[in-house]
């Protein structure tokens, strides 16, 4: 492997951790027998792990060499899956695992089908209208199969057949209720259920052509590809930050986009990830489906579906415009007066059953609840019907402080009163879940 290829490969890894990082998603990929709490919240939160679970698939993803498609799993032959349906057709099988080779798969959530990764994403998940409260039961559809092989820790060369996965064996997948199975699919992990996205297509090298343009991409994805918004998304940690329905970029992204080639990163003549910073966005579909793109202005470059697009200064010129909007609503984090290095002291109280504890170790707890208030951007409401159910009291010391409550309405949904003043976020959901689970994982209350 070069060295620019691997320092090429690593800052993607950057671009990424600060999104999938959630701990629930890798934490369901260990044994049962860990007891370990399943976090809820915030996408930024322990990035170490992110890069411990995913680092190698990452690089691989992009890098390693592998060998040629695969067929079909026999398997599979039952499913009401059908490969016609935006797949690849006629893939030879040479998938085999291997004691020695460059490809190792790791801890990352992912499951193969049909020649394509399908992987949960955090980018995604607000815009396919999803939230912790989610009830995954209604939604689900057709059963399609289940994980019959395990790539856990395993060497291999060849495209993974379908139905093969870093879940544990057994794991079932399921259709979505008015969802082609080529946009998305339902997983259900130890009792647990994500969404899974169609990612990008598993091809044998970072050199191999990936045959695709995005129109082949967009209507895998949509029933309706025709693109009516733009999603503005934070970098540091993926969260919401603007919608556009700009007619000038609305109009640009439909006439440009769907011709374009899909580039792997080998056939590109210079690293495209040298450019200094990065506007993460999401193209929205008619029919209310998305896609992910992280545009690189100065190279005037776009990622995405695991490839690479070249886009005209006009059309670069647009999304910076986007970016340069930023957001019209603040985080809920920016109401304090106090920076996050700044808190030595927090008080927390939990009203549902009286627990309350003065952190012995601000500094562990802080950066925690910090990441689940700069993740939701917030506008002003009405307290209405809700029911006080947390109390935060943060700041430099005892006496230099400020008090924070949370309130709970009749939907679960959770509101922040700052200095008598009510938010809710603008985008996605706050849930006591998410303050629960700070308050026993990342306080001395857990101990």
């Amino acid at each position: 492997m070069s060295k620019d290829i691997y320092k090429s490969a690593i800052y993607k890894i950057k671009a990424d951790e600060d999104f999938q990082s959630r701990l629930e998603a890798s934490m369901k990929l260990r044994s049962k027998r860990e007891k370990i709490r399943r976090y809820k919240y915030v996408p930024a939160m322990l990035l170490a792990c992110f890069i411990l679970f995913t680092g190698v698939t990452q690089i691989t993803s992009w890098i390693d060499k592998q060998k040629q498609h695969e067929n079909r799993n026999t398997n599979s032959q039952s499913s009401p899956y059908s490969p016609s349906e935006g797949g690849l057709e006629n893939v030879q099988n040479d998938f085999e695992f291997t004691e020695e080779g460059e490809v190792e798969t790791s801890y990352i959530a992912v499951v193969y089908m049909d020649g394509f990764a399908y992987e949960p994403s955090e980018w995604l998940r607000y815009s396919f209208q999803l939230s912790d409260n989610t009830d995954y039961e209604a939604i689900k559809g057709e059963k399609l199969g289940e994980v019959t092989l395990d790539l856990k820790g395993k060497r291999y060369r060849g495209t993974p057949p379908d139905f093969s996965s870093t879940l544990d064996i057994g794991s079932e997948i399921y259709i979505i209720k008015d969802t082609s199975p080529t946009s998305a699919i339902m997983v259900n992990f130890q009792g647990h259920y994500e969404i899974y996205y169609r990612s990008r297509k598993h091809v044998s090298s970072s050199y191999e052509p990936l045959d695709l343009n995005l129109s082949e991409v967009f209507d895998m994805l949509s029933v309706n590809p025709e693109i009516v918004s733009i999603e503005l998304r934070n970098e540091e940690n993926g969260s919401w930050m603007n919608t556009s329905g700009s007619q000038e970029l609305i109009t640009l992204v439909n006439r440009e986009l769907p011709s374009l080639p899909l580039s792997n990163y080998g056939e590109l003549e210079s690293n495209p990830y040298e450019s200094s910073y990065r506007i993460p966005v999401n193209l929205i579909f008619a029919d209310g489906r998305v896609l992910h793109m992280q545009i690189l202005p100065e190279n005037g470059v776009a990622s995405t579906f695991g490839g690479f697009i070249t886009i005209s200064k006009e059309l670069s010129s647009a999304f910076e415009k986007l970016y340069k909007q930023g957001s019209a609503y603040p985080r809920l984090s920016d109401f304090f007066p106090y920076h996050e290095t700044q808190v030595s002291y927090l008080y927390l109280k939990n009203h549902k059953n009286g627990e309350e504890v003065v952190c012995e170790e601000p500094a562990w707890s802080r950066s925690s609840l910090f990441s689940i208030l700069s993740y939701y951007r917030a506008d002003e409401t009405e307290a209405g019907d809700s029911q006080m159910v947390m109390t935060v009291s943060l700041g430099r010391s005892e006496s230099d402080n400020m008090t924070i409550n949370f309130f709970e309405t009749a939907d679960k949904i959770i509101l922040t009163e700052i200095q008598g003043r009510y938010y809710k976020p603008v985008r996605g959901q706050l849930l006591f879940d998410s303050l629960y689970n700070f308050l026993y994982n990342h306080t001395e209350l857990g101990m």
